[in-house]
């Protein structure tokens, strides 16, 4: 796919929570609304289309989470994913990066891994604790949440 114009841009605090991108990769409002008032937001767009999300919250001084990244399928596997990832690192040059993910999540796990993370650390029953259905993906419910993390070599 030929990109026209990617542009990855903070979004303006009046301006509407795009709530249908944020659900590609999250599974309720609910659960999206315990993390968005504290994330910083970036909307991800082709010449002006709207093709994906960036939720990033600050943890610490040093520290950040992608709390989620979702692109529309029409732009999935064709590198959008690690542009933006890409995008956060610059953004947050001196930052450690931390994204959580199912543990059945296969998908993702690669893709973070193959975007330079490392698995960092488990939250044990995550999904059971945070959702009130259970999530299935790859036919397995997920249970915990994997950790991964990326620290420059800066």
């Amino acid at each position: 796919m030929k990109f026209l114009a990617l542009r990855f841009s903070k979004r303006i605090v009046n301006e509407a929570i795009p709530y249908k991108h944020l659900l590609l990769a999250d599974e309720s409002i609910q659960a999206i609304n315990k993390y968005i008032h504290r994330c910083d937001l970036y909307l991800v767009t082709d010449n002006e289309l709207a093709i994906g999300v960036c939720a990033i919250q600050e943890i610490d001084a040093s520290t950040i989470e992608i709390k989620n990244l979702a692109i529309i399928k029409e732009y999935r596997n064709c590198g959008v994913g690690s542009w933006c990832i890409q995008k956060v690192k610059e953004i947050y040059p001196t930052k450690i990066v931390l994204v959580g993910t199912g543990d059945a999540s296969k998908n993702a796990l690669r893709f973070y891994k193959k975007n330079g993370f490392k698995p960092h650390c488990l939250r044990k029953d995550f999904f059971l604790k945070n959702y009130d259905h259970p999530i299935i993906e790859n036919g397995l419910q997920l249970i915990d949440q994997i950790v991964l993390k990326y620290q420059s070599a800066k």
